[in-house]
């Protein structure tokens, strides 16, 4: 292992996911497409969802991976006791200020909708912070602020078990070893779906969600070994197009399997779908990996600038989702022309929310920026011998 530079390549594909797949793109799709969601568009659109299908078994599991990668260059730098106290802060503080502010608004909408309650936000709220379970819904919630709950568990855990650092780096290095690298985390995450997946789903409650932490628990863990495993990072990218031609191989496999229904059949063909759509998913992730390593070497003010800006935009951007799609509605207005004033506002929103946070000291770390550095204390002059 040698002592990486910082990583361009990585930030990219972090600003992309967050920007385009987990943040604005895929949630106003959550708006159109015919599953659940907090509130839902007229226009409902089944075309959606092998697009947004097809993202849907790496997404998360990448931005697990890139936050654990994240996390081992900081614990490289950083003081056990000063990476917990620093993780605390930039994730839990957010955190409360999210659920008591920013999501309450969702759970808000999410209620006039479908169980047709009549009075305002301001109504709503103080009822919201009391834990009032009459609405049919748990409040207060985190919504899509979930991700942030996982990753400071994984932190903590990270944390209390960096001593254990040199032996999980010897057991990864066996492990991912050649072709392990591209075989071993497909199986390990096809078993899980095929298991717990299969049995349980994913619940996004955090004492509650035993596929969930096995997966996205082991995403982050990957992140953590593979950060500074130059020969991996070596290994997606010369490899990077035959990711490619595998992950639209699988790809093309799994979308005729999933029409004929094998996803859903019990026992061994169903359990063999979720061993190929997690082949899939590391596919793709390899591929991405390979493709950013090779073509972003170099940062760029713009990069900078979004790579801070990311968090800002996650905190603000499902909320601005909801109540612009939610507003919008009974005005009947074309589909194009509703979900295109919805990417507008929800753009301007999270535009907004962050050059809020760079501008008010103090809601910098609630909306989810650096608190501000210190200024050096000023060193007094020496005085003149008398």
């Amino acid at each position: 292992m040698t002592a990486s530079p910082r990583r361009h390549d990585l930030d990219a594909l972090r600003v992309g996911a967050f920007l385009l797949l987990l943040l604005i793109l895929y949630h106003l799709g959550m708006f159109y497409v015919p599953w659940d969601w907090h509130v839902k568009s007229t226009h409902i659109t089944p075309a959606l969802e092998p697009w947004m299908g097809a993202v849907n078994p790496w997404r998360l599991t990448l931005l697990f991976l890139i936050s654990g990668a994240a996390t081992r260059f900081m614990a490289a730098k950083t003081a056990t006791g000063d990476l917990a106290r620093q993780r605390s802060s930039r994730l839990l503080i957010p955190l409360a200020f999210g659920m008591l502010l920013i999501v309450a608004p969702q759970s808000w909408a999410e209620v006039v909708e479908k169980q047709g309650y009549a009075g305002s936000f301001l109504d709503f709220w103080p009822r919201y912070l009391t834990f009032d379970q009459s609405f049919g819904i748990i409040v207060p919630t985190y919504n899509h602020l979930w991700f942030v709950v996982y990753l400071w568990v994984y932190t903590m855990v990270a944390v209390a078990g960096r001593s254990m650092a040199p032996a999980v780096d010897r057991a990864a290095a066996w492990l991912l070893k050649g072709p392990g690298l591209f075989l071993t985390p497909a199986l390990a995450f096809g078993v899980f779906l095929a298991t717990a997946g299969r049995a349980w789903g994913e619940t996004h409650v955090v004492w509650a969600d035993a596929y969930g932490h096995l997966q996205y628990g082991t995403a982050f863990l990957l992140g953590l070994v593979l950060a500074k495993r130059d020969a991996a990072w070596a290994s997606f990218e010369r490899l990077r197009a035959a990711s490619l031609v595998g992950a639209a191989v699988l790809a093309a496999a799994a979308l005729t399997l999933e029409q004929a229904g094998v996803e859903d059949m019990p026992g061994w063909p169903g359990a063999a779908f979720s061993f190929l759509r997690e082949a899939y998913a590391w596919a793709v992730m390899a591929a991405l990996f390979g493709y950013a390593r090779r073509y972003i070497r170099r940062g760029s003010p713009l990069l900078t600038m979004l790579t801070e800006a990311v968090f800002p935009f996650y905190i603000g951007h499902q909320t601005a989702i909801v109540l612009a799609g939610h507003w919008l509605k009974p005005l009947g207005l074309p589909v194009l022309a509703e979900a295109g004033i919805i990417l507008t506002a929800t753009v301007a929103a999270c535009l907004g929310a962050y050059g809020l946070a760079r501008t008010v000291p103090w809601l910098r770390l609630p909306l989810g920026l650096k608190p501000q550095p210190r200024a050096p204390r000023a060193t007094p002059s020496a005085q003149p011998a008398a």
